[in-house]
C-alpha cells in the first residue's frame, strides 16, 4: 500500500494538488466559518471539530490507499464533505429561517417575510424588535404615533435581557414605577426603572400585544406572543397578576423549550441515577420519591426529565399540574381547575390515583395531599412528589409533619432527592488557578480550580467572550442530595431518628450537596465561587495564584 501511494506522488505530481485542494478549502470553511458558528449557537464546538478532524484524517487514508485513484477521490470528498452537511441540517434546524444557509443563495418566504420586517423597522425609525400576538403580527408605530416612545421604552427593556440570553423578565408596576429585573442562568439583574405613567403605558402596550384584558388589573391572566429579535426568535410566555398595590408581570423566554431536558443532562452523578433508574421496572415501580429544591432551583424540569425515563408507550403516565408549561410525549397532563368548588387539588389527586395509573408527578401542595399520596402506599403507584426543601434531611421533616404520622409517611418512601442550580463556566474563557489552601475547600494539595474569565484574546487583543456573552458562564446543571430509602434506613426514620437515617445514609455513600459541589468545581464545570454563593459559605473569593 505505502509503495503505491508513493508511486501516486512519484509518477503523477500533479496528483497530490488534487488531494490537497479540497483540504485546503476544508481547513478554511471549519476554521472561519463552521467553528465560530458553532460556538455562537453553543452547538457542543469541540464535539464537531473532533467531528471533522476524524472525517478529514478517514478521508486522507481513502484517497492515498482505497485503491484506483480516481474512484477513492470521489469517495474521499463524499466522506470529508459528509459531516459538513450533516452539521448544516442539524444548525439550520435550531435557527431561525432568516438565519439558515441556504444552497447557492436561494430565499424562503419565511425569510423574505423577515426582510418585509426589517424595512418595517428601518422605515419606523429605530425600532428594533417585532411582536406577534395571537391577533397576529403588531404593527409598529410610526415617528409621529404617539405610542412609538412606549414602544422604544418596550425595547430598551426587552433587548439587555435577550443579549444576555435572559430566561426570564420580571417587572412590577406600583406608585413607585415600573421595576424590572432580568434572570440570567438563575441570577437576578436589575434593569434601569420607569417613571409611573411611562411604566403602565409599557404595562399596557405589553398586555395589547399579547391580547389580554387592558382593563383587567387584579385577575390572573396568561398568554403568550412571539418576539422577533434582529437575529433570533422568540416565544415568550406572560404571567399578569395583581393586588391593590400593583400589577406584576413574568415574562419567561422560550419557556416550553427549556423546561424539558433529557434526563442525562441534569447533572445527577452516576452513581444518583442509578437510585432513580432502579424504579424503572415493573416489579421496582411503586411507592414515594420526594423532589425537593428551594423555590426557582429547578424542580420542574427535573420532574418532567425524571418522567422521561419512563416508556410513555407501555406505561400509564400522569402528571398533575396546577398549569401546564411543557408537555411530555404520551403522558397523560391534567391541569387542575382552581375554580372548580368540588374538585380541590388533593381529591383530584387522589381521582387520578384510584384509575392505578403507573406512575404519577404531582405538586405536594397541602397538607391533604401529603395524607392522600402517603395512603396510597409503598406497593401501589410510583408517586413523584414536588415540593420546597433546602436539603435532604429537611424534606423528610417536613413530610412527616405533612403527613402528619411518622409510620404512614416513612412507609411508601423509597428516595429523596435534593438539587440547588449551579452555573457552568464557560468552556472558551474559563481560566485555571491554583487555590492557596486547598484544605479550606477539602481538596487534595496542588489540586486545580477555575473561575469565570468572559474575555478571549483574538490575535493580538483581547476580546468580549462570544460564546458566553462576556458573562463567563454558558448554562446551568444540577448538583444533587440523593437519599436512598432501604428497609434499614425506612426503620431508622420510622422510629423518628432521623440524624440516625442521615448516619446510615453516609455509611451507605451518600453524598451532601455541598460534596458534590466541590467535585463539580474540581472537574472545572462550576467554579468554587458559584458553588459558595449556591450553598452559602465563605463569601469571599478564594486566595489563587496563577497555574501558568
Amino acid at each position: 500500500m505505502t509503495l503505491l501511494a508513493d508511486a501516486v506522488f512519484l509518477l503523477s505530481p500533479w496528483k497530490p494538488l488534487i488531494i490537497w485542494a479540497p483540504f485546503i478549502g476544508w481547513a478554511w470553511l471549519v476554521g472561519t466559518k463552521l467553528d465560530p458558528d458553532a460556538r455562537g449557537l453553543r452547538l457542543n464546538p469541540t464535539k464537531w471539530n473532533v467531528i471533522f478532524l476524524c472525517a478529514a484524517i478517514a478521508a486522507f487514508a481513502v484517497m492515498l490507499f482505497a485503491g484506483t485513484f480516481y474512484v477513492s477521490w470521489i469517495i474521499g470528498m463524499v466522506v470529508l464533505t459528509a459531516p459538513v452537511l450533516i452539521y448544516w441540517k442539524i444548525r439550520n434546524a435550531e435557527v431561525p429561517d432568516e438565519r439558515k444557509y441556504k444552497l447557492f443563495g436561494q430565499k424562503s418566504e419565511a425569510a423574505d417575510k423577515a426582510k418585509t420586517k426589517k424595512a418595517k423597522k428601518r422605515a419606523s425609525g429605530q425600532a428594533s424588535l417585532v411582536f406577534e400576538g395571537p391577533s397576529g403580527e403588531f404593527p409598529v408605530p410610526a415617528k409621529d404615533d404617539d405610542t412609538f416612545e412606549t414602544y422604544l421604552q418596550l425595547e430598551e427593556l426587552l433587548l439587555p435581557a435577550l443579549s444576555s440570553r435572559a430566561t426570564r423578565v420580571d417587572m412590577a408596576l406600583g406608585s413607585g414605577g415600573l421595576a424590572s429585573a432580568r434572570i440570567v442562568h438563575t441570577v437576578r439583574e436589575k434593569q434601569e426603572p420607569l417613571d409611573a405613567a411611562d411604566g403602565a403605558r409599557v404595562v399596557n402596550l405589553l398586555k395589547q400585544i399579547a391580547g389580554l384584558d387592558l382593563n383587567e388589573t387584579r385577575r390572573y391572566q396568561n398568554s403568550e406572543f412571539t418576539l422577533v429579535a434582529p437575529a433570533s426568535r422568540h416565544t415568550i410566555t406572560i404571567t399578569v397578576t395583581g393586588s391593590s398595590k400593583g400589577q406584576i408581570l413574568r415574562l419567561d423566554v422560550d419557556q416550553a423549550k427549556n423546561i424539558i431536558k433529557p434526563i442525562d443532562s441534569l447533572g445527577l452523578l452516576p452513581a444518583q441515577r442509578a437510585i432513580l433508574s432502579s424504579l424503572i421496572e415493573p416489579h421496582n415501580r411503586h411507592g414515594i420519591v420526594l423532589l425537593t429544591a428551594p423555590k426557582e432551583q429547578g424542580i420542574t424540569t427535573s420532574g418532567l426529565s425524571i418522567m422521561t425515563q419512563h416508556d410513555a408507550y407501555t406505561s400509564n403516565l400522569k402528571v398533575l399540574e396546577r398549569r401546564t408549561i411543557g408537555r411530555l410525549e404520551g403522558v397523560d397532563h391534567v391541569e387542575w381547575d382552581p375554580s372548580n368548588p368540588d374538585l380541590d387539588f388533593a381529591t383530584n389527586l387522589q381521582s387520578i390515583l384510584r384509575r392505578d395509573p403507573d406512575v404519577v408527578l404531582t405538586e405536594l401542595a397541602d397538607q391533604e395531599t401529603a395524607q392522600v399520596a402517603a395512603r396510597g402506599g409503598r406497593d401501589s403507584v410510583l408517586q413523584y412528589l414536588t415540593f420546597n426543601a433546602d436539603s435532604a434531611a429537611m424534606a423528610v421533616r417536613e413530610w412527616c409533619r405533612l403527613v402528619g404520622d411518622v409510620e404512614l409517611a416513612t412507609k411508601p418512601l423509597r428516595a429523596v432527592v435534593c438539587q440547588r442550580l449551579v452555573r457552568v463556566l464557560c468552556p472558551d474563557c474559563k481560566q485555571q488557578f491554583t487555590p492557596d489552601d486547598p484544605k479550606k475547600y477539602r481538596l487534595k494539595e496542588g489540586a486545580v480550580l477555575y473561575r469565570p474569565g468572559g474575555q478571549v484574546q483574538v490575535r493580538n487583543r483581547v476580546e468580549d467572550c462570544e460564546t458566553c456573552a462576556a458573562s463567563g458562564y454558558t448554562d446551568v446543571t444540577g448538583i444533587f442530595e440523593v437519599l436512598p430509602v432501604d428497609e434499614e434506613c425506612r426503620q431508622i426514620l420510622a422510629s423518628g431518628d432521623l440524624k440516625a437515617a442521615m448516619m446510615q445514609a453516609r455509611r451507605n455513600k451518600m453524598l451532601l450537596l455541598q460534596e458534590v459541589g466541590l467535585q463539580r468545581a474540581a472537574s472545572g464545570i462550576t467554579s468554587i465561587e458559584e458553588v459558595l454563593r449556591v450553598l452559602g459559605g465563605n463569601s469571599g473569593k478564594p486566595a489563587a495564584k496563577s497555574a501558568g
